[in-house]
């Protein structure tokens, strides 16, 4: 079992079937009845990152479980479809694909989830293994699985979306495997939750002290970074954005950054914005993460663009083999 030798990144976490409605107002109170603008499927988790890591253009490969559902059948078939290499997916007989619903409200979004246990971990097929691909995304409660560290000794850099505390303690506890991650994007509740700092940017000053590169994404308000390894921080704002479809936003966003930290010649501010435009597109098309953008119709959109940022991404976009 390997990774495809060419391969730009290995996706790595649970896949779920999506099943998001846009447009929503307001959440139905207990026995109301509510209508929606909208309604699309998509498949979640870790395959929203491999579907976006594919359509700007790297070779992808998904590492996650599917059953012997029809869900899990046609989460192999698209995901083939889009030229991802599944054939590191481990297959579970008499387990079914986690479904989500997902209710897309203008500024975020509310989700019900039906998860059968895994009877192994997610990872538990690759602990043998050691990749040897440029990045690694995972979405694990362990980052610091063997397997993934003896990767990341080889060469490859590993980007980590772990963050809510579903416990609510916001401990050291839930932070104690991030040691071996290159990468850690959070959002601001997370980050100023987990280090009782108020300001995004000083928790992530703080927490870079765990792992090398922090990014706190802010919604609206753009994002933050610190790089404790060269000293470098940026802040960039959002770019101007009427969401659709906000299901998949925090998961493109790091599929993104995972893009652009590969891009020659991209410094942190660079590879923020981005990853906050590759978003912003997302967030604007009706399907959202379910149909994401190119690397060409990104830069199509760029052109039209009034961001006096917009000229610098599309000279990064074109520089990207």
């Amino acid at each position: 079992m390997q990774a495809s030798p060419t391969a730009d990144v290995l996706t790595v976490g649970l896949s779920y079937r999506d099943l998001i409605f846009t447009g929503v107002d307001q959440l139905p109170e207990p026995g109301e009845e509510r209508y929606a603008g909208g309604f699309h499927e998509m498949w979640g988790g870790i395959a929203t990152m491999a579907r976006i890591c594919a359509a700007l253009g790297m070779n992808t490969s998904l590492a996650t479980a599917v059953g012997s559902d029809d869900s899990s059948l046609r989460l192999l078939s698209e995901a083939q479809a889009a030229g991802i290499d599944t054939s590191l997916t481990a297959r579970h007989e008499g387990w079914r694909l986690p479904v989500t619903v997902a209710m897309s409200l203008s500024h975020d979004r509310a989700m019900l989830t039906v998860e059968d246990d895994l009877p192994t971990d997610v990872a538990a097929h690759l602990a043998d293994q050691t990749f040897h691909v440029p990045a690694i995304i995972v979405d694990l409660r362990d980052p610091a699985a063997p397997w993934l560290q003896r990767s990341r000794a080889a060469g490859s850099t590993v980007f980590a979306s772990r963050g809510f505390d579903p416990t609510g303690r916001w401990s050291d506890d839930e932070l104690s495997g991030l040691g071996g991650t290159d990468v850690w994007m959070l959002n601001d509740l997370e980050a100023t939750s987990f280090t009782g700092l108020a300001d995004p940017l000083a928790a992530a000053r703080r927490l870079s002290r765990r792992v090398p590169l922090v990014v706190v994404t802010r919604g609206a308000a753009g994002m933050v970074a610190v790089d404790s390894g060269t000293g470098a921080e940026a802040t960039v704002p959002a770019f101007p954005v009427t969401p659709r479809s906000t299901t998949g936003a925090g998961d493109t966003t790091l599929a993104a950054l995972a893009f652009a930290h590969g891009l020659p010649c991209a410094g942190l501010e660079d590879q923020l914005n981005v990853a906050a435009f590759v978003a912003s597109a997302v967030l604007a098309s009706p399907q959202g993460a379910g149909t994401p953008p190119t690397r060409q119709q990104l830069t199509n959109l760029l052109a039209l663009s009034e961001d006096p940022r917009a000229r610098r991404l599309r000279d990064m976009l074109g520089a990207a083999r």
